[in-house]
């Protein structure tokens, strides 16, 4: 009887181990899913974004390493879906003043490329992020200097190959960004930008596919060439999104969305911006404005309202969601 006994209580250890791990997407509130789908600035700590459900925070301005851990551990501890915590760290930015790192354009093999991403990886697991917003795969680069790889194509192709490689060894998933090109040669934190895009910027980002990025960042630039934001910023281009899906199945993330690159073509309509940027596929919208609760919580209604009328399918949330939630490591039930 004792074994029995032992024997249950082991089946519903494991049972309920299973289920910590487990989502079913058709007992998920609606509101909840939508949060999954919302990145925000997370600087101060707010118990407020865990009732929300938000998905997942940035986080670059902590002044030493205990405070990222502090902070970090504390969101996670009060939230009931693992978030992704994210930050800049590219060579070119550095959020932490007590990392000494290269900027890309410094990187002078393949080699030194991936030793930089298993550096970037081994310090972001320490503080306990587990995604960072790099590497940056655009190759024309007139706003920031040493952002980007340099090389010839076969070299720059090789460099971001083995950095997201490196990056990912270390158990963070790396983003390549932005996606499809021209987001560096006008600042887009200020100013609208047009690009044409060519093959050769496209096959920078199909390179990154090719070693498995986790996840694409959409950039702001309007573009044509190659493939055609329909005069649109990508992040609110189907166009664009769609084109990029027939070869990606990951993540995809806006750019920061208070950027004014986008922003000028909402100032009499925000209320559509987060609706507009889900239409046109994004998975993650990335708001890296000051968090809000009242904000967030009507940017949720807003989409909520959307897909009671009918304008976005629920499918296409539960589809964004069960990407969240899986490379946040749970498996996912219908």
């Amino acid at each position: 009887m004792r074994k029995l006994y032992i024997l249950v209580f082991v089946l519903l250890v494991m049972a309920k181990l299973t289920s910590a791990q487990s989502i079913n997407l058709s007992e998920m509130p609606l509101d909840k899913k939508i949060a999954q789908m919302i990145m925000v600035r997370g600087d101060t700590f707010s118990e407020e974004l865990g009732e929300i459900g938000i998905g997942g925070i940035f986080l670059d301005r902590q002044k030493d390493k205990e405070s990222y851990k502090e902070i970090i551990s504390k969101y996670q501890s009060n939230s009931n879906i693992k978030l992704l915590v994210s930050t800049d760290l590219e060579g070119y930015w550095n959020p932490f003043p007590f990392l000494d790192s290269k900027k890309f354009g410094e990187i002078e093999t393949a080699d030194e490329a991936n030793n930089l991403g298993i550096v970037h990886g081994k310090i972001l697991k320490e503080l306990g992020f587990n995604i960072n917003f790099a590497p940056v795969v655009e190759s024309k680069n007139s706003v920031w200097p040493g952002r980007t790889f340099t090389g010839s194509e076969k070299e720059i192709k090789e460099k971001l190959s083995l950095y997201i490689s490196g990056l990912q060894s270390e158990g963070i998933l790396a983003t390549a960004k932005h996606y499809p090109g021209g987001n560096m040669l006008r600042d887009p934190h200020w100013f609208k930008v047009n690009s044409e895009i060519s093959e050769d910027d496209l096959n920078l980002f199909s390179e990154a596919i090719r070693a498995n990025v986790s996840a694409i960042m959409i950039g702001h630039a309007a573009v044509y060439g190659a493939v055609d934001s329909n005069g649109k910023q990508s992040t609110i281009s189907p166009e664009v999104i769609s084109y990029l899906r027939k070869d990606f199945n990951g993540l995809l993330i806006t750019d920061a969305v208070q950027m004014l690159g986008l922003r000028w073509s909402y100032f009499f309509k925000l209320s559509e911006l987060y609706p507009d940027l889900i239409k046109a596929g994004n998975d993650i919208i990335l708001d890296t404005s000051n968090a809000n609760k009242n904000n967030i919580k009507k940017n949720i209604e807003r989409v909520k309202k959307e897909i009671e009328e009918g304008n976005i399918k629920e499918e296409q949330i539960n589809d964004s969601v069960e990407r969240i939630l899986k490379l946040k490591g749970y498996s996912v039930t219908h």
